[in-house]
């Protein structure tokens, strides 16, 4: 093995699609950058995964949108169907407006990118272990190399984009980045990518990703239907962490049974994985050290979509890394802009619609059903309250709404309570303190804002 280089600028943890991200953009500046990851070069890209991104970051960021083996097939937008499939919600939104892509093709398109943008240097089958410390800052990283030798890789700044389950999350010296995630606050999702062999069945909404919300098939979370291309699917479920074990069994019954309706099919992809569907973590990073994608919970509530957001986060970790060396300081004042923008865009859409999806989490079937029927709480609703933090309702608007949901006043009230709550929740990410000591006074209201949603529906449960 080639002799390694042991210090940095920069060191990114994961070359997926956000930490790829980061170290593009870093490189790209002139910053001396090295990326790893525990996967062998050839497999990176290759995830479980819905594989739905949206056009608009690939405009934000200049590059080349997918084309070619990269590109599956072109996506309008959303669809979420009532338990009883009679009520369709349309979410057309520039995040889902876009593509499904080839995981594989896409990442390593990703990759070699960054490695043309000058990091100067990749190491694969490469495992973080622990982070580096010197007087409470991160410094670098220690890894396990290919070889199964442990060296220590020093940093000026460490990015971890390891995943869900990053190793070194859970190592982290910080009073202001959580460590662990609650259960409650995750999925557990199984899928397959399924190739129809005959033109006996088509693929449904081809132009559609489609969620499907159903507490009985799918208990805490969600059946989703992606089109892959105009013969295969991506089909799946997501349940609450403690069906694990039954997982697959709910798939097979619930999934596959419902929706392969041909012999003729052939299975190109199986497997499972955990999914964060919460608000990012309070603070994406601290001294020395920022926490990308799925480390850092950066994934939609609604529906796990993580491609999106992973790469903008890159791309802002990147900016804040190069602005905090430019000046020659690491620690979370200089970096404490990367949380505020993350907090101020997505951050403040995916604490909107983490509230809902508690919400959603703690109603039955029956009034999933009645609710989306009668339009209680609209996709145009939805997408105009998380994502601008705003909702204009007339009189008008009101009094039909006060009509529809009359035989069940209680969830009327519940819902209209939901979107007061999405609506604060918005504003306050949206005026995220551009600086940690207002950052304590913040979090007090967000947790203010959870603490009554948890309240409303403790008491809806005892009013049963």
């Amino acid at each position: 093995m080639e002799k390694i280089q042991k210090s940095f600028d920069v060191i990114v943890v994961g070359a997926g699609t956000g930490g790829t991200t980061a170290a593009r953009f870093a490189a790209k500046k002139g910053l001396n950058v090295c990326l790893i990851d525990r996967k062998q070069k050839a497999k990176i890209g290759d995830k479980i995964c819905g594989d739905a991104i949206g056009n608009e970051i690939f405009d934000i960021l200049k590059i080349n949108h997918p084309k070619n083996e990269e590109l599956s097939c072109y996506i309008k937008g959303a669809k979420l169907y009532s338990p009883n499939l009679k009520k369709c919600i349309t979410l057309l939104d520039p995040k889902q407006a876009g593509y499904i892509v080839n995981r594989l093709e896409f990442g390593q398109r990703l990759l070699n990118e960054a490695l043309d943008a000058g990091v100067n240097q990749f190491l694969d089958k490469t495992m973080a272990l622990d982070l580096l410390y010197q007087n409470n800052t991160v410094i670098g990283v220690q890894v396990k190399l290919e070889n199964g030798e442990k060296v220590n890789l020093n940093s000026k700044i460490l990015i971890d984009a390891s995943g869900f389950y990053s190793p070194l999350r859970k190592k982290i010296k910080s009073t202001i980045i959580e460590k662990n995630i609650l259960k409650e606050d995750s999925i557990l999702c199984y899928r397959e990518i399924i190739k129809f062999s005959t033109k006996d069945q088509e693929v449904q909404d081809p132009e559609y990703i489609t969620i499907i919300l159903d507490q009985e098939k799918a208990p805490g979370g969600y059946i989703w239907y992606f089109p892959k291309n105009d013969s295969s699917i991506n089909i799946g479920i997501g349940t609450f962490m403690g069906y694990r074990g039954k997982v697959k069994d709910l798939y097979k019954k619930n999934v596959f049974q419902e929706y392969v309706k041909t012999h003729n099919f052939d299975i190109l992809s199986s497997g499972g994985g955990v999914v964060p569907v919460r608000r990012p973590l309070w603070s994406c990073a601290d001294n020395g050290f920022m926490l990308i994608g799925d480390a850092a919970c950066q994934v939609n509530p609604l529906h796990g979509g993580g491609i999106d957001p992973s790469m903008r986060a890159g791309y802002h970790a990147a900016n804040s890394a190069i602005h905090a060396l430019e000046i020659d300081k690491n620690s979370i004042n200089e970096l404490w802009g990367y949380n505020y923008e993350v907090m101020t865009s997505f951050g403040a859409e995916f604490a909107s619609l983490d509230l809902l999806r508690i919400v959603v989490q703690s109603l039955s079937n029956d009034e999933l059903n009645f609710g989306l029927e009668r339009d209680l709480l609209s996709g145009e609703e939805i997408l105009e309250i998380s994502s601008t933090g705003a909702l204009n309702l007339s009189f008008v608007d009101m009094a039909v709404k006060a009509f529809k949901g009359i035989s069940r006043p209680n969830l009327l009230l519940d819902l209209n309570y939901l979107r007061i709550k999405m609506k604060e929740i918005s504003k306050l990410y949206k005026n995220f303190p551009d600086n940690l000591e207002q950052f304590p006074e913040w979090k007090k209201k967000v947790i203010e804002i959870y603490d009554k949603i948890k309240k409303m529906i403790v008491n809806k449960k005892k009013s049963k």
